[in-house]
């Protein structure tokens, strides 16, 4: 079995703990996923098995989607609602057209600071463990991409709070609760991110996804989406020399005139299939521009 099992994953469980049910579930060693979802946060967690786990950082490049709820009124210590309460701030005056007007400023490129509950490090050390000692150290600028973003649903209002749904997606690394805290400090009050839903990952759509005791109860080969669909994108060459062949399944360097005369455009990676077998993936050599140099092979 090789390829993607896409998890609907539920609240609760560590990204970590999904895995370890799949290697059960599978009754196999080599699965591994696509990129962490936080225990609070639910929805797709595309989980790599067999050879597909060689396409780990191909996948984790590409756009991801979420569902978002945003309140005001108040911010918390983690950006999110499983937070302590810093901050609170009145919300009147505060208007429908106010939201949707902050909300649609920030589709483009936009700068974040990354949170202080991150796993991203500083001196060798994640800024999770300095904001548990209560250390406050210099967090990064990051410039994120958000390709989409809309208000969905109506805006409720509750004791003073205002709460709302986003859908947004966004390039690798964008973090959503940030999102939610800038769009509240656009309209001049406190904010965070009450829930989150991964609607899409590495491409694959929530509604491709099953949960764990579907995977369990049924057939979970299933739901497998090999890895031809996952690189399907990507231009391909069916080979039929021998001689070419033999040096791609020997994982040697080629030269680029060789292949972009079997392709289209110009690429910086291209698949190889021999008898409809994808073989692997090349990509642009760092050194040599002539040349192109195995990127992943697949034995399969």
């Amino acid at each position: 079995m090789h390829g993607v099992i896409p998890v609907n994953k539920d609240k609760g469980l560590t990204s970590h703990d999904v895995v370890m049910r799949m290697r059960r579930i599978l009754g196999m060693k080599k699965v591994g996923h696509t990129g962490t979802l936080d225990p609070e946060v639910t929805g797709v967690l595309p989980i790599v098995v067999g050879e597909g786990t060689k396409l780990t950082e191909y996948l984790q490049t590409k756009k991801k989607s979420y569902r978002a709820r945003v309140t005001l009124g108040y911010s918390t210590d983690t950006e999110d609602q499983t937070g302590q309460v810093e901050n609170r701030n009145v919300t009147d005056g505060i208007t429908d057209a106010m939201i949707d007007e902050a909300i649609v400023t920030f589709q483009g490129d936009y700068t974040q600071r990354v949170p202080r509950y991150a796993s991203v490090k500083i001196n060798g050390k994640k800024l999770y463990e300095y904001a548990r000692q209560g250390i406050e150290v210099e967090r990064p600028l990051r410039t994120v991409s958000i390709f989409q973003i809309s208000r969905i649903g109506t805006i409720e209002r509750d004791s003073g709070l205002i709460h709302f749904d986003i859908d947004v997606t966004c390039s690798k690394g964008t973090y959503i609760r940030t999102l939610a805290v800038d769009i509240g400090r656009s309209l001049e009050t406190a904010a965070h991110m009450s829930a989150l839903i991964r609607t899409e990952s590495c491409g694959i759509t929530l509604n491709q996804s099953a949960t764990l005791e579907e995977l369990k109860s049924g057939d979970a080969a299933a739901h497998l989406i090999p890895i031809r669909k996952l690189i399907e994108e990507l231009p391909t060459v069916d080979i039929e020399d021998e001689n070419f062949l033999k040096k791609i399944l020997n994982g040697q360097k080629v030269y680029k005139s060789a292949i972009m005369e079997m392709v289209e455009d110009r690429t910086d990676k291209v698949v190889f299939r021999n008898e409809g077998k994808v073989i692997g993936i090349y990509h642009d050599h760092p050194e040599k521009q002539e040349m192109m140099k195995p990127y992943k092979m697949f034995n399969l």
